[in-house]
């Protein structure tokens, strides 16, 4: 059994160690990145039981990402896929305040990932199963995997979460919004920003925009306001 289950894809990252653009860069540390395995990381360092699943290349990055996951407590279900890479993001700081982040995940392993590589199972077992809108964007195979987990999920009433993350790079406001609507009344707890809550629904105001998306089915709406904080929205009451 799991508390927190989560799948996606998760990238070898380099950083570059000093300001700069790019291509001067002489210096990088060699980390992961991805949002789904974040959140599992985070929670496994508060102590709670956390699984990730996704597809990684059988090559050295691979390897890097089962291993960090392993060291930090996570439960990595991490599949080695021989016929495509581990994708790879590149971070560069151009300024004190300006980040550059590069992507290469077309055609990536975990890009591949699809609902044969869920165990149903272990989703019926989670306490809460954790999804982003990064994970249908990357392709179609991945989006019916998210389908099907929360087709599972709620079948089992295991607690559905879900994190917009919209990424302009993987599809467009119009695709990635249609998604949205599509999936949102099957989630319990919908993470977003002020923009990515104007995918969903039209509305300027933030506290009419949280009770216009807690109206489409989300029992809890956090809507995140960067440096100015965060409002939740939990059975209609405001905190």
């Amino acid at each position: 059994m799991t508390e927190l289950l989560t799948f996606g894809e998760t990238m070898a990252l380099f950083a570059a160690r000093r300001t700069g653009p790019l291509r001067f860069a002489r210096d990088f540390d060699l980390g992961l990145g991805g949002a789904e395995s974040n959140v599992a990381i985070g929670v496994a360092r508060l102590g709670h039981a956390a699984t990730w699943v996704g597809r990684v290349g059988a090559d050295e990055f691979g390897d890097l990402i089962r291993a960090t996951l392993a060291g930090e407590g996570v439960r990595a279900h991490a599949i080695p896929d021989p016929a495509a890479p581990t994708g790879l993001m590149i971070k560069g700081r151009r300024t004190a305040d300006l980040i550059d982040v590069r992507y290469y995940r077309k055609d990536s392993a975990g890009s591949r990932l699809s609902a044969a590589d869920l165990d149903p199972d272990l989703i019926r077992s989670a306490r809460v199963l954790h999804v982003s809108a990064i994970t249908p964007a990357l392709s179609e195979a991945a989006r019916e995997a998210v389908a099907h987990a929360v087709t599972v999920a709620r079948a089992a009433g295991v607690t559905v979460s879900l994190d917009v993350n919209y990424r302009r790079a993987l599809w467009t406001p119009e695709q990635a919004g249609a998604w949205l609507r599509e999936t949102v009344g099957d989630v319990d707890v919908l993470f977003a920003t002020e923009a990515e809550g104007r995918l969903i629904a039209d509305v300027e105001e933030a506290e009419e925009l949280a009770k216009t998306l807690a109206g489409l089915g989300p029992r809890h709406v956090l809507l995140k306001f960067g440096a100015r904080g965060a409002m939740e929205l939990s059975d209609g009451v405001d905190r």
